[in-house]
């Protein structure tokens, strides 16, 4: 097999940290070349990236190679594996040997669903809806791992996409036709590497009641779902008439800069009244108050406190200019909205000390 060193990196780079040492399957701690594709898994996730040079080709690339090839020089690379599964890299002057396995011993999910549900969803769009709600699902939640990822939900032409942590909660959505069934939730890993992929073509999703494939020209990347009843979302957001409309980087450059003069655990304090939102948080050795101007007078003074961290990550996922915050009481959470998309997020309240 001869590649391009650039190319072979790129394709590497999108599979690594799928890569992992099994005692149990040793074979699974490199890239399989397989029918013009190279292939990570993990047992939760399969990973294939089209490479036409692999056609014809059987054979893995133990991870011990990934550094060496990634510091040869530019040009054409040669992968020559013999029937005792050595895999030699070699390059002008260059030449290194490592010990694989069999490929056969390379076991992962397949990426053929014989039976489960069909859609195809706009590339650009799904990513984007992706990157707008990751954030807020959780990392760990041994009682909810419902939670540990990103729920998809066909209703009314359109897909949502939710994830939420108990604390925050972020939603969003695309138009998409023949998804009325879907209801699956993606593990937040499996999401992060569909991002990580640069999908801007067509998606093209089947799936199971375990499990889902999403396939490209480019990849295929299998995943297993997460089991469990997503939480009544839509119910959590309630219209309110006192809002207002503020500059989304004033609004993250006052947060940032609060953050940097005080302890983590200080809550944020927002005190919107009139045209203005006075941004502050206090500890024992820094009080900062910072004054943001907003594009819309509130209807209703309020002061309410947030945990800094969560509030500034909820304001970040936004890609849009401008946000519209819409504050009830001190003790309801605050709904974000985008003013360029249909995504709009949630944040709960901590109670401040009198």
């Amino acid at each position: 097999m001869k590649v391009k060193k650039y190319e072979l990196v790129r394709i590497i780079d999108k599979l690594k940290n799928v890569v992992q040492k099994n005692a149990v399957h040793p074979a699974l701690g490199g890239v399989l070349v397989k029918e013009g594709y190279l292939i990570a898994a993990n047992g939760e996730i399969t990973i294939q990236v089209k490479c036409e040079d692999a056609e014809g080709e059987s054979f893995i690339i133990p991870m011990k190679a990934f550094d060496l090839i990634k510091n040869l020089p530019e040009g054409d690379v040669e992968l020559i594996h013999d029937d005792k599964n050595v895999v030699t890299i070699k390059m002008e002057k260059i030449k290194n040997s490592y010990q694989s396995f069999p490929a056969e011993n390379f076991i992962y999910s397949k990426t053929d669903m014989e039976s489960g549900e069909e859609i195809t969803l706009p590339g650009k769009s799904f990513m984007e809806a992706i990157s707008h709600v990751i954030y807020a699902a959780a990392e760990k939640e041994p009682s909810k791992p419902m939670l540990e990822g990103i729920y998809l939900e066909g209703c009314d032409g359109y897909i949502n996409l939710v994830a939420t942590d108990g604390h925050v909660l972020a939603w969003d959505r695309i138009k998409a036709d023949g998804i009325a069934d879907l209801k699956i939730i993606v593990p937040k890993a499996a999401a992060k590497k569909l991002l990580s992929m640069g999908m801007d073509d067509d998606v093209n999703v089947s799936y199971s009641a375990n499990s889902a494939i999403f396939r490209t020209d480019g990849y295929v990347i299998y995943t297993r779902l997460l089991e469990g009843n997503y939480l009544p979302y839509k119910q959590m957001f309630c219209e309110s008439d006192n809002y207002t409309i503020v500059g989304k980087s004033d609004l993250v450059g006052a947060m940032t800069r609060a953050k940097m003069c005080t302890d983590e655990k200080s809550p944020a304090v927002f005190d919107v009244s009139e045209n203005e939102i006075t941004v502050s948080i206090k500890d024992n050795i820094a009080n900062y108050q910072e004054k943001v101007t907003l594009q819309e007078k509130i209807k209703d003074p309020i002061k309410i406190g947030f945990d800094s961290r969560l509030v500034l990550e909820t304001i970040k996922a936004f890609t849009c200019d401008n946000i519209t915050l819409n504050l009830t009481r001190p003790v309801n959470p605050m709904v974000v909205e985008a003013e360029d998309s249909d995504m709009k997020a949630l944040v709960l309240p901590v109670r401040l000390k009198e």
